[in-house]
């Protein structure tokens, strides 16, 4: 069971991540951005409650952003957490989420 909130209006499909973004929960983040790219037109993260952010999370998160673009789709980080604020900034991926991130 994953415990990525899914949902789907419109052709916008808008993806709840949980407060625990570790290791375990990159394969269930990469096949939920899968099937939202499948289905959707754009893909939104819902990132507020996000707590705790592995880097194999953020690459999930680099590669769907680099999706977007090569397909002309949208992708947003919605209200980056602190937390994910603070992993990307550790990584020299600040301005990077700055990009793609929402609040």
């Amino acid at each position: 069971m994953t415990l990525i909130k899914w949902s789907e209006e419109g052709g916008r499909v808008r993806l709840g991540l949980p407060s625990d973004l570790d290791l375990p929960m990159a394969q269930p983040l990469v096949d939920s951005l899968r099937h939202g790219f499948q289905t959707g037109e754009s893909v939104t993260l819902a990132a507020d409650a996000v707590e705790r952010v592995s880097t194999a999370c953020v690459q999930a998160m680099l590669v769907a952003a680099a999706h977007a673009t090569e397909t002309g789709r949208g992708f947003v980080i919605a209200t980056p957490s602190e937390a994910l604020r603070d992993t990307c900034d550790d990584l020299g991926l600040g301005p990077w989420l700055k990009q793609w991130s929402q609040s």
